[in-house]
């Protein structure tokens, strides 16, 4: 084996290492994003993407620091880091909906706010009124 190919295999390592490391492990590392099959050429003459059949292949999309960022996932973990993409969905969705619920009863409470408040300032323009008929 030439020092050419070893030199390749160990930034392959490293790549692999690396996306491993970057992908996240439970659902709370999941702000964004979502598992998607994309279907790509390799653009080899002999293999069957030449032909017209495409290599499919399972991605997680997401973004950081605003850039779309994009990891293989392998088939055998396809169906745990679904259910793990589902669950982070699961949950933004309860937290927006808290969210929304939570606007919804804060605009309650102004507005309960405002109606006393209206009402303590006309309790107290009236006893200004009955100390001055005294």
């Amino acid at each position: 084996m030439n020092k050419k190919a070893k030199d390749n295999r160990s930034e392959y390592k490293t790549m692999k290492t690396k996306t491993q490391k970057m992908l996240p492990k439970t659902s709370d590392g999941i702000a964004n994003g979502g598992l998607y099959l994309q279907r790509v050429l390799c653009g080899k003459k002999s293999c069957k993407c030449s032909r017209g059949e495409t290599h499919t292949g399972f991605y997680f999309f997401t973004r950081r620091n605003g850039k779309l960022v994009k990891f293989y996932i392998r088939k055998a973990e396809v169906a745990g880091f679904s259910l793990l993409v589902d669950q982070a969905t699961t949950e933004a969705r309860a937290r927006r909906q808290s969210a929304k619920d939570s606007a919804e009863l804060l605009k309650t409470f102004r507005v309960s706010l405002w109606e006393n408040d209206g009402l303590i300032k006309a309790l107290r323009g009236s006893q200004n009124n009955g100390e001055n008929n005294l």
